[in-house]
């Protein structure tokens, strides 16, 4: 039976959240149930759910979905419905044909804007700073696991995302299970070796244009350290060299913009585009107020603009004039449009220096050492 209907992510995805929420895609708003309070056996008798497809197939969407209508009515880009629909377009029963799975939060790395919810080195910071905390062990996720491998044949694509998800043991059983063509796309940190991964093998095996890596940075050298506290830049670009060897057409380099990144756009993404990486995605940071670009004066936000476009109009000539199409910098110029577009209240220096302090003390480097005239900047600007 296939019947249209606005998505069929219902019948198709499951998103685990590193918190035990269990919701139908990674835009589904609403929580289907908590794995910490009920078992993943329970899921398709779930009356959520139930509610979900009901609504969906009369033709009026959850609100679950309010993020797609949205989205769509502005854009005409539903990217993930659109995704299900194309790909997976079943509404018979749950096939779970395409799962985006968060273990929990291990992760090896401090980096400065993340938290204990998805660092697991956070989380350890935050018990010696007596913080709330997360559990990184999870007591549901052998049964989790287990429902999972019952169902991989049917598998057709699958997202990892952590914490770090290639340290994760629970992937390693995934990918030693699930179909040869399916297709795997990882989100990482690369901050470990790559080559001793206990996991290399079954990823080796596997088509390479099946894995996409999805590589979150966005500075380089030194920077990069400070911003990606616990990394080594030797290893990224180690790590870098292999992925070449192996998955030439397969590196993405997630970017989050903000204070660090902003002023070094054009410098890091030369960088990259020298490791032979030519598709760039870029994303505004969340809930750190005293590094996001659009809480700056706009004096500020036009330099960084000028960077931004500076930086745009150069990846887009390094391409050769029938790649562009393919390799487009994803968010780019919505953030550009946005810089100079966006009024937002405005942080005061007494906000800024207290929050690059409390960063400065977790690294031996010193923001103003390493981001000189940006923090001149700053201290110019900001009341």
């Amino acid at each position: 039976m296939t019947k249209p209907v606005y998505c069929t992510a219902p019948w198709n995805g499951i998103t685990i959240r590193e918190n035990g929420d269990v919701k139908t895609c990674c835009e589904g708003r609403t929580t289907l149930m908590n794995l910490n309070a009920h078992s993943i056996k329970d899921l398709e008798s779930s009356k959520i759910l139930i509610s979900i497809r009901e609504k969906m197939l009369n033709g009026e969407p959850d609100i679950n979905c309010q993020g797609c209508v949205d989205r769509e009515r502005t854009t005409g880009l539903a990217t993930v419905r659109q995704h299900y629909n194309r790909h997976y377009p079943e509404i018979d029963q749950l096939k779970l044909q395409f799962i985006d799975v968060r273990w929990n939060n291990t992760c090896n790395l401090n980096c400065m804007y993340c938290n204990s919810t998805f660092s697991s080195t956070w989380e350890e910071r935050a018990r010696v700073l007596k913080q709330e905390r997360s559990n990184p062990i999870k007591n549901y996720q052998d049964e989790l696991l287990e429902w999972i491998l019952q169902r991989a044949d049917h598998v057709k694509e699958i997202m990892l995302v952590g914490g770090e998800p290639m340290l994760m043991k629970q992937n390693y059983a995934l990918l030693a299970k699930l179909p040869i063509d399916c297709k795997i796309s990882i989100i990482t940190n690369m901050s470990y070796k790559l080559d001793q991964l206990p996991c290399l093998p079954d990823l080796l095996k596997r088509p390479p244009e099946l894995i996409t890596w999805n590589v979150s940075v966005e500075n380089i050298g030194n920077k990069f350290e400070y911003v990606r506290n616990g990394s080594s830049w030797g290893q990224l670009k180690e790590n870098f060299n292999f992925l070449q060897q192996h998955w030439p057409e397969s590196v993405t380099l997630n970017m989050c913009y903000n204070l660090f990144s902003a002023f070094d756009m054009f410098e890091t993404v030369k960088e990259f585009v020298g490791m032979n990486v030519k598709k760039f995605n870029i994303f505004p940071i969340h809930g750190n107020s005293e590094i996001d670009m659009f809480k700056m004066p706009m004096s500020i936000r036009q330099l960084a603009s000028d960077q931004l476009k500076m930086t745009i109009e150069w990846h887009k000539n390094s391409l050769h004039p029938e790649d562009r199409e393919f390799y487009p910098w994803v968010g780019a110029e919505t953030l550009l449009n946005s810089l100079t577009n966006t009024t937002n209240s405005k942080i005061t220096l007494e906000q800024f220096n207290k929050k690059i302090n409390w960063y400065d003390q977790w690294s031996e480097l010193k923001f103003a050492d390493l981001w000189p005239e940006t923090y001149q900047l700053i201290q110019s600007k900001l009341q």
